[in-house]
C-alpha cells in the first residue's frame, strides 16, 4: 500500500498497532534524558496507539506535529524504520536541547513527517 503525503490518524494508530513495544533509541530517551510524568509506566507504543485513535478529525500529519513527547516521536521514527543514523542523530539533537518542547523540535527538524511517510512507502513497495 503506497501513502500520500499525509493518512488519517486512525489508520496511522493501526499501523502502528502492529509494531514493537520498545524500541532502542526511544527506550533510551525514557531512561537517560526525561521520561514523562504522564505514562505511567507504558509503552510507546502503548501511549500512541491510543493517541493517535482518539485524534479522529486531524491528520497523522498534523498530530505528529502537535505531539510533544520526545520519547514518543523516536519510537514513531523507529517503528516505521527509519534509518539508524538518523534517529541516533535526532536522538542526540533531542538530548542536547534543554527542555521537552525544544527536544521535539529537534527531533521534527531531523525526522520531518514526509520522513516518515517516505519510510513507510520504501517498506510497503
Amino acid at each position: 500500500m503506497a501513502y500520500q503525503e499525509d493518512m488519517d490518524c486512525i489508520d496511522f494508530s493501526n499501523l502502528l498497532s502492529t509494531k514493537e513495544p520498545y524500541y532502542f533509541y526511544s527506550k533510551k530517551y525514557d531512561s537517560e534524558v526525561h521520561k514523562s510524568e504522564k505514562t505511567d509506566g507504558k509503552t510507546q507504543q502503548e501511549l500512541m496507539v491510543p493517541w493517535f485513535a482518539n485524534h479522529t478529525t486531524d491528520s497523522a500529519k498534523s498530530c505528529y506535529g502537535n505531539l510533544q513527547n520526545a520519547a514518543s516521536l523516536l519510537w514513531i521514527a523507529e517503528a516505521v524504520d527509519i534509518d539508524q543514523p538518523t534517529v541516533a542523530k535526532a536522538f542526540e539533537d533531542a538530548k542536547q536541547a534543554g527542555n521537552f518542547r525544544q527536544a521535539c523540535k529537534a527531533i521534527r527538524n531531523s525526522i520531518k513527517w514526509s520522513d516518515i511517510i517516505e519510510s513507510l512507502n520504501t517498506k510497503t513497495v
